[in-house]
């Protein structure tokens, strides 16, 4: 399938106003993958005025059998094309092809969950008589859709997060404008694509745009008074800026900004089972993912232990071409995030703490490649200990106390997304586990990641959650009518 790299307003695919263009390059050798539209403020206008009007003057919000019938529709579709939509990713975002059914198969089967939840959720529900302040009056609560959402996604797992909002806004009933990530376009406009070809969806309810600038078309559409609602995905700085720009108009506003999450491992752990995790949930997709655990908190009685067993298997593990299926570690996705992840491993080495495996670039002419990475003996308060770094680079620090102090080293970050415990005692780890500040815990071999259960963060890592039916109901607002008992 060649790459749709058109903008998708209103049910037709169009140019951008200007008819500008940009390349998007293949992160692992800089190779043209594609174009695609250069979006400016008269396309994000016009999105936003379709995606108003489907809101408001079509049956969408109100039809939940048609809803779940045209997501049905676009689910067994996306199935159908999981390889166009894994080649795609692949290309533009550098996912190595063994990560990738968990960006793609596991997403599209997850959407079963959102779609079976429209046929079962309460969308309105009855009280009995009441009496309090006023006259006898039975209550109906009622849950309805906000309108028109506001959707922005990142580049390192673009399946997974433009599917996410595009799911989670549509299955309750809203409209949506997308703004893809500058890196990662294409997956987006794949997308829109099965969705106009395979399904009844009616125009104006999906709208997918790219643009070469992020300021440009994200400014214009965290600006325009007739978004309902916001979802972003990405840094806190940017998170920021919009949660600014949804206070005008006193808009709802839900943000996924990142972390830097901790992986305690106890003086009890079993490094046989905790390690492989360790590895993997640092390394995985090229260590390009907002809730991996990338700050590992060791107690000093298994301090030694644990870094040789990490130089080890870091030092082994195979990166290079992501379409390998033995590649584990794939390219960083652009020369900027190259140099700002060797700007930090650099800067921690001149203070002292030492690198394990890796720490510096790879050997290829061309894409932007950074060997898997161990800094050891790094200051909890330390840049690097602090700083979300967005690459396959784990950092080491070690406490020499009780699980007091592991708790409060790994609860010593602005972020709160995702944290991690290793013990062989489970009732040790549950009691840690209620005490970290964070959005998610895993213990052991275990991860959070389900369509039936909630995901966001504490801190800075953001407001709101995603899946379950907590996320569900973030795209509702709930009305309740009373009427004379």
């Amino acid at each position: 399938m060649t790459p749709e790299g058109r903008l998708y307003i209103d049910g037709e695919f169009r140019e951008a106003a200007g008819g500008g263009r940009f390349e998007v390059l293949n992160p692992a050798e800089e190779s043209l993958v594609g174009t695609a539209a250069d979006g400016q403020p008269e396309d994000v206008a016009a999105a936003v005025g379709a995606a108003r009007r489907a809101a408001d003057e079509t049956s969408w919000p109100t039809d939940h059998a048609f809803r779940e019938h045209v997501l049905r529709q676009l689910q067994e579709a996306l199935r159908e094309e999981r390889a166009a939509a894994a080649s795609i990713q692949i290309a533009e975002a550098g996912t190595p092809v063994s990560n990738i059914a968990a960006h793609i198969d596991v997403m599209i089967e997850d959407m079963s969950f959102f779609n079976d939840l429209i046929g079962r959720f309460p969308w309105e529900r009855g009280f009995g008589p009441h009496q309090g302040v006023g006259p006898l009056s039975n209550r109906r609560v009622r849950y309805e859709p906000y309108g028109v959402v506001g959707a922005i996604t990142p580049w390192n797992a673009p399946f997974m997060t433009d599917l996410w909002k595009i799911q989670h806004a549509l299955a309750t009933g809203n409209t949506i404008v997308l703004k893809t990530a500058p890196d990662t376009p294409l997956t987006g406009a794949f997308i829109a694509r099965i969705a106009h070809e395979r399904t009844e969806m009616p125009p104006g309810v999906l709208n997918v745009l790219s643009s070469r600038d992020k300021a440009i078309a994200g400014e214009a559409l965290t600006g325009d008074q007739r978004v309902d609602m916001y979802h972003f995905t990405g840094s806190p700085a940017v998170g920021q800026r919009i949660y600014e720009r949804g206070a005008v108009g006193i808009r709802k506003v839900c943000l996924e900004l990142g972390g830097k999450s901790a992986n305690i491992i106890l003086d009890d752990a079993d490094l046989a089972v905790a390690m492989p995790m360790t590895v993997g949930m640092c390394m995985s997709n090229s260590g390009q993912g907002c809730a991996l655990a990338t700050r590992l908190v060791v107690h000093a009685s298994r301090y030694d232990e644990v870094l040789d067993a990490l130089t080890a298997a870091v030092g082994a593990l195979p990166w290079g071409d992501p379409t390998d299926p033995a590649t584990f570690v794939g390219p960083i996705i652009n020369a900027a995030q190259l140099a700002r992840m060797e700007g930090l491993v650099d800067r921690a080495r001149d203070a002292g703490a030492r690198v394990l495996a890796g720490g510096r670039r790879g050997d290829s002419p061309r894409g932007f490649w950074y060997e898997p990475t161990v800094v050891a003996d790094v200051d909890e308060n330390a840049e690097l200990a602090q700083t979300e770094v967005f690459g396959p680079v784990l950092t080491v620090v070690r406490y020499d106390g009780d699980d007091d102090e592991a708790v409060r080293v790994a609860n010593n970050s602005r972020y709160g997304l995702s944290s991690y415990i290793q013990t062989r005692d489970p009732d040790r780890a549950l009691r840690l586990a209620h005490r970290m500040k964070a959005g998610t815990v895993n213990v052991g071999p275990s991860f959070y990641l389900s369509p039936d259960t909630p995901f966001g963060g504490y801190g800075i890592s953001g407001v709101g959650r995603e899946h379950g039916e907590d996320g569900f109901r973030e795209y509702l607002q709930a009305k309740t009518i009373a009427t004379p008992a």
